[in-house]
């Protein structure tokens, strides 16, 4: 038994799946992993990078950098068709001498503030040996900067306190603002054994905490969480003032499920959900309902984009057959769901989109270990297929995600 036996509409609408044709644009920008990508004023678009020196120490397991490192910002002031680094975003931090690994400073995420301030996420984790949550050394921090001079200068960063949680970050999400000027971010925290305080099982799961600012990203606060298993979780508010979310749900199996119920494949241990969940809020973010599963099994992470005529797309990734960009349709803001899949790509991580003032969709990507040894930038420009196409397999309505 897997989740598959709770959510056989899902099933159905993966084996619809179809190609959809999209213009592929390469940037020759990079180093990039897993962008975040934003829109502001007169649609410029922005993503981070990062230092090619930051991930090569991680991935090679050398010891953390030590001195002031630099975080790259990328824009395209035409639509996604041309890229160029726009500034570069100080990581002034300093991993403790006693500590032996770390994985960054690095950029995390951007905000494009109608008023044009950009806002940076800068994340850190260090520690000694392997992330482990029986590792009472792991922390981790996150910390907000902005710059209200298209990143010449950036503001003394503000770290975000993730009480009652003891590690935050680790999720590449971006900001949202809304109508009323309030700055939403959510992120992802967890809670983490410390010296004599170590953790049950069931403690050991992630929570979105929900960021707010009132000040353009001067100052922030917690404001709500997104709910148990939530991760790289993305929000759109509606013209009704709902906002709608999509979050990486994934979970271990848990003491009260079926005990048959199992990883695809029949593997023992490890998540029993990989997936994509929406569910939304009506109070401004501070409360939000139950998750729903929308996606099958390796299927994130997603995004949320509104058409002018009010369609909302969920583009996302996935790494269920290989890697690549697919997205799905709703017409009536996310109740109801079209029953076909389309593939946009076969190839790189993530799926961040903005929507343009034509209605063209741009999605921002990360193409792994490119041909010339590093990681880089890739955008894809697109349109929906029309509402016959999307329905033609019929709509589904998609069930909350916990078992019972």
């Amino acid at each position: 038994m897997t989740w598959a036996d709770f959510h056989p509409e899902i099933v159905e609408a993966m084996a619809n799946m179809e190609p959809w044709p999209c213009e592929i644009i390469p940037t020759g920008c990079g180093p990039c992993g897993q962008p975040s990508l934003v829109m502001g004023p007169n649609e410029e678009l922005v993503v981070e990078g990062f230092r090619k020196t930051e991930i090569e120490a991680c991935m090679a397991g050398q010891p953390p950098p030590r001195g002031d490192l630099t975080g790259y910002v990328y824009h395209s002031t035409n639509g996604g068709l041309n890229w160029a680094k726009l500034c570069d975003v100080p990581l002034h931090f300093r991993v403790p001498d006693e500590c032996d690994t770390t994985y960054g400073p690095q950029l995390q995420g951007m905000g494009f503030l109608r008023d044009g301030t950009l806002l940076s996420i800068i994340f850190n984790y260090y520690g000694n040996g392997p992330m482990s949550v029986d590792n009472e050394t792991c922390h981790s921090r996150v910390w907000i900067t902005r710059s209200t001079d298209r990143g010449e200068t950036w503001n003394e960063p503000v770290e975000l306190d993730p009480a009652p949680y003891e590690l935050i970050g680790g999720n590449k999400v971006r900001f949202h603002q809304l109508r009323d000027g309030t700055v939403l971010m959510p992120m992802s925290c967890t809670r983490w054994s410390r010296p004599g305080k170590p953790l049950d099982d069931d403690e050991r799961v992630l929570c979105t905490q929900m960021f707010a600012s009132s000040d353009n990203g001067k100052t922030w606060s917690t404001i709500g969480n997104l709910g148990k298993h939530s991760d790289e979780s993305d929000l759109l508010e509606l013209p009704s003032g709902r906002i709608l979310a999509s979050t990486r749900f994934q979970r271990l199996k848990m003491p009260d499920d079926p005990p048959e119920l199992e990883r695809p494949g029949g593997e023992r241990g490890g998540s029993v959900y990989k997936q994509t969940a929406v569910f939304y809020s009506d109070d401004g973010g501070r409360t939000f309902s139950d998750h729903r599963l929308l996606t099958g099994w390796l299927q994130q992470t997603a995004c949320l984009v509104r058409l002018s005529d009010g369609t909302v797309v969920m583009p996302f990734g996935h790494k269920d057959a290989g890697q690549g960009q697919r997205f799905m349709v709703s017409y009536d803001e996310g109740e109801t769901w079209g029953k076909t899949v389309f593939e946009l790509n076969k190839c790189g991580m993530y799926a961040s989109s903005v929507v343009l003032a034509d209605d063209t969709i741009v999605t921002a990507f990360a193409v792994e270990w490119h041909s010339n040894g590093r990681n880089e930038l890739e955008v894809l420009r697109w349109r929906v297929p029309p509402r016959e196409v999307v329905e033609k397999n019929g709509v589904f309505k998609p069930r909350l995600a916990v078992i019972g």
